[in-house]
């Protein structure tokens, strides 16, 4: 027998404890935060007593639990106080939570599983279908590995450089440092007191979310920090200033993973950063203590937290619905009430053309390079001279927080029915649609653009965006931002994506392919060399007129239907060749091109765009001889580590490709406005007709 079963609990999880712990260890490696120490201090000071425990079982073993409240008479939730960066949830097979719902008390029908982390669980993962995410906060870890002295000197010169200063101010200034771990139970006591002091008089203090602030969460630090020391879980990291305490931090140990539950320093030594000295510190006492081990910070990290981070991630909250109708009744009524404000400081300016875009837009655009062509300036540029030219309802909506420079985001407007439709700056030409974002970006932030959007295009009807990767920063921000918006979103998909990950030589590549494949190679290279053919390269912007007209002639001799815009693909090619990206290859046969094919080549990625053949030569296999010339020069020579066919699934880039995966895209409809809700009102009924059930967001 299998199933989920629950109980009340009376402020601690009682005899499940032993069990709990026991999970916690055989999932998690005994997780800091999901401790049975850790969850019965969070119940015992904040619970209410309404609290239930939730445990699957398949053949009487336990293999999942968590820990649940109910919030309404339908709605139940994570217990979540805000002690807690992580809920209480040990679930590794994301297929046990549809049963889960179903098997709450009463009639539930919303389940809003808080705060996740996609590095413990699998909460986040899985292809159930009632799938509603939300980035919640964008923590931060340090991985252990190596030396202190390695972690250090590869941190930005930035950092390097205002830590140097802050220390040489002090010893300017006479100051004397000292630092100390407290870890004794006979002293962490006291010192966690002399963080609430510290705490209080800062900015939380005057918030009153400091640790002393309320009797039960002084109690509740007090208490897991002295029972954790007990077995050498916990320790006090302090650094002060000659005989005043500077900064203070609380930290929990556990098989090598340090979490981080607190921090704060005085403030009338800000010019000092005493913080981040101490943070340094205890960096450094890490990697000696256990190497290979991980410090977790579990905040909602800004750029200046992350410059210390060697990785980041989003901690995000998925809400199951126990029926499709429940589900679009919640999301509708919650976009009617939704009236969401923007963080302070926050400005969107919108441009019409990638020129007028100011300077430090266009070189943020422009680094997003790295990471992918098509978020470029270059990009941009060719397809809207080419595809877009003198078009009114082109814009580049920018998203600044003071000087910083947050969002990027292209987009084209359209009115049909007397309403306005906005869609990415995108088309069948794009493969990967992803706006500009900071890493940091959040989700309430950009909320400030789909706002700005609206009130420069009244009665907005829907905004759709494709094709994106549904596992990408922006794809996730952007869908919190519809969400908290109140627009209703809908999930569709638009193409396979076939790609090569590299960590190999050409030889080793080619040895893994099909026999037919390699056959096919080896005899119509020798054919095609035997009757005079030739093949080359062409990178440079010298030799581009000659090869954009061999292109152009193979083009119209192959089976492909004429290009509706003629001027794009020659313009990448010239954009791309002034880059140092181009790889043209071309296929010559009795002073004739009978094959060409299209590649960019940046940043260890190499993109395949265009490829093409005569269809008279077809005997040769011109095009099989282009792509394996192609593929070892990107792959002995440019030494990418990703080869990727781009857009669909057609059955020859199986024989190239050994990786399959989505893009997808979101079409968002604002139920405030007439045409929206019309617009809604169809996609739902198209949908229902389908049995596409789906991916409604």
């Amino acid at each position: 027998m299998s199933g989920w079963t629950s109980v009340p609990l009376q402020r601690s999880l009682g005899a499940h404890g032993a069990a709990w712990d026991l999970l916690n260890r055989r999932l998690f490696g005994d997780h800091p935060l999901l401790t049975t120490l850790f969850i019965d201090g969070l119940l015992q000071h904040f619970g209410d007593g309404g609290e239930h425990l939730c445990v699957y079982r398949r053949d009487g073993v336990i293999e999942a639990m968590c820990v649940l409240k109910r919030r309404n008479p339908l709605v139940w939730a994570s217990f979540l106080p805000p002690q807690a960066q992580i809920a209480a949830t040990l679930v590794a097979d994301g297929a046990l939570l549809p049963s889960l719902l179903a098997s709450l008390p009463g009639m539930a029908i919303q389940l809003d599983l808080l705060c996740n982390d996609p590095a413990v669980g699998a909460v986040l993962s899985g292809a159930a279908p009632r799938r509603h995410l939300l980035n919640h906060a964008l923590t931060m870890k340090i991985d252990l590995a190596g030396s202190f002295a390695g972690y250090w000197s590869s941190r930005s010169k930035q950092l390097q450089s205002n830590i140097k200063k802050r220390d040489k101010r002090l010893v300017d200034n006479g100051i004397e440092q000292r630092r100390v771990h407290i870890g004794e139970t006979g002293d962490i006591i006291a010192a966690v007191d002399r963080y609430a002091v510290l705490e209080g008089a800062g900015w939380k203090g005057r918030n009153g979310t400091a640790v002393g602030s309320t009797p039960a969460q002084h109690q509740f630090y007090r208490d897991l920090m002295q029972r954790a020391a007990l077995d050498g879980h916990a320790f006090v990291s302090e650094l002060w200033f000659g005989d005043t305490l500077a900064a203070s931090r609380l930290i929990l140990r556990q098989n090598g993973v340090y979490v981080i539950l607190k921090t704060s320093y005085d403030e009338s030594f800000a010019d000092y950063s005493p913080g981040r000295l101490l943070l340094r510190d205890v960096i450094e006492h890490a990697f000696a203590a256990d190497p290979g081990g991980s410090i977790e910070f579990y905040t909602d990290a800004d750029q200046n937290q992350l410059e210390w981070a060697t990785a980041q991630r989003w901690i995000q909250h998925r809400t199951l619905y126990r029926w499709n109708v429940a589900e679009a009744l919640t999301v509708s009524l919650r976009a009617w009430r939704s009236n969401p404000q923007s963080p302070d400081g926050l400005l969107v300016e919108a441009f019409d053309h990638p020129d007028a875009l100011p300077a430090d837009v266009q070189t943020f655009m422009t680094k997003a390079e790295k990471h992918n062509v098509a978020c470029g300036l270059a990009w941009y540029r060719n397809l809207v001279e080419t595809v877009y030219p003198k078009n009114p309802g082109l814009r580049f909506y920018v998203l600044r927080h003071g000087q910083q420079l947050m969002a990027v985001l292209p987009l084209r407007a359209e009115k049909a029915g007397g309403s306005w439709q906005l869609n990415s700056l995108s088309n069948f030409y794009t493969s990967l649609y992803e706006p500009v974002l900071e890493p940091g970006l959040k989700s309430r932030e950009m909320v400030a653009v789909l706002s700005a959007i609206q009130t420069e295009f009244p009665g907005l009807a829907s905004l759709t965006l494709a094709p994106m990767d549904t596992a990408s920063h922006s794809y996730q921000t952007l869908l919190g931002a519809m969400r908290i918006k109140g627009w209703i979103a809908f999930e569709y998909f638009t193409f396979g994506n076939w790609y090569q990950p590299v960590s190999f030589d050409w030889p080793t590549y080619l040895a893994a392919r099909s026999g037919p494949l390699q056959n096919t190679i080896r005899r119509m290279r020798k054919k095609f060399a035997g009757d005079g053919g030739t093949l080359e390269i062409v990178t440079n912007t010298k030799e581009l007129p000659v090869a954009i007209a061999a292109y152009e002639k193979v083009y119209a001799a192959s089976w492909k239907k004429p290009e509706p815009f003629p001027a794009f693909t020659p313009g990448l090619m010239q954009a791309y060749a002034a880059k140092g990206f181009l790889r043209l290859g071309l296929a010559w046969l009795g002073g004739e091109p009978v094959a060409a094919q299209l590649w960019i080549v940046s940043h260890g990625r190499a993109e395949i765009y265009k490829l093409a053949y005569d269809e008279r030569f077809k005997g040769y296999s011109p095009g099989t001889l282009i792509t394996a010339m192609l593929m070892e020069h990107a792959i002995d020579k440019d030494k990418v580590n990703e080869v990727d066919y781009l857009s669909g699934d057609d059955a020859y880039k199986k024989t190239w490709m050994s990786h399959r995966r989505e893009r997808w895209g979101l079409v968002a409809y604002n139920p405030k406005s007439l045409r929206g809700l019309t617009g809604l009102a169809r996609e739902a009924a198209g949908r229902a007709a389908r049995g596409v059930a789906d991916r409604l967001i």
